[in-house]
């Protein structure tokens, strides 16, 4: 996912989820199949079926970063003063760059990518402290693109009911959600021309995991990268 490109969750089988140069990106033990906000940098799984299809490149853009397209180097450039930390203890976690709003709503942008460039396979949005209290930290900027929100309008305090129109989930129960979907490279819009493997047996992987807290977005994950 990056998490799951990486962020978020594999399906009853585990894939191996690969980062912008087709490394593998997440460690292969198999992980609890749930994550919550006080463990969200957790490696996961989503214990079901992969659906057939692809979240949309706009689900994958957050301040005008893309999963899949561009690279951590270009985060830290854009928000000079930021801080890169592991996700997890791991010697080959992924690594990850915080920016925070003034009204304290933040974002993770992810790689699992060792060398440079290191491209985006997750992006973590979040209230600050959730992120902080799990090792981050955050770098509080005047403003950020778009706000902490994808282009796609996925963003905290949304409604629950909306969120699943977007991201076509029929329902979720309890606080949380998840969704993954597996399609050919080909078929993938945020699989770029320049990122598109060559040879046969690639897989295109993305989906989001979450939770919800009185029927509104509290936190979200989401993830894309390739797969052989």
């Amino acid at each position: 996912m990056t998490r799951f490109f990486s962020v978020v969750i594999a399906l009853a089988f585990l894939h191996p989820l690969c980062g912008a140069q087709g490394k593998p990106v997440r460690d292969q033990a198999t992980p609890p199949c749930t994550v919550t906000e006080g463990s969200i940098f957790k490696e996961a799984r989503i214990c079901g079926k992969s659906r057939v299809g692809s979240l949309s490149k706009p689900d994958l853009i957050v301040a005008g970063f893309t999963i899949g397209e561009s690279t951590l180097e270009q985060v830290a450039k854009r928000f000079p003063g930021s801080h890169q930390f592991r996700l997890m203890k791991e010697m080959e976690a992924s690594t990850g760059i915080c920016v925070k709003t003034k009204a304290g709503n933040a974002v993770v942008f992810s790689s699992g990518d060792l060398a440079a460039p290191r491209g985006l396979d997750s992006i973590f949005i979040a209230r600050a402290e959730t992120f902080e209290r799990q090792g981050a930290d955050c770098l509080e900027i005047a403003s950020l693109p778009g706000g902490p929100s994808t282009n796609s309008g996925i963003q905290l305090g949304m409604e629950k009911a909306r969120l699943l129109a977007l991201l076509r989930i029929p329902q979720a129960k309890g606080g949380s959600f998840a969704v993954d979907y597996a399609t050919s490279p080909d078929k993938a819009p945020w699989v770029s021309e320049k990122s598109k493997p060559s040879g046969k047996g690639w897989v295109a992987i993305s989906g989001a995991y979450g939770g919800f807290r009185y029927g509104r977005l509290r936190w979200v994950v989401l993830y894309a990268g390739l797969s052989d």
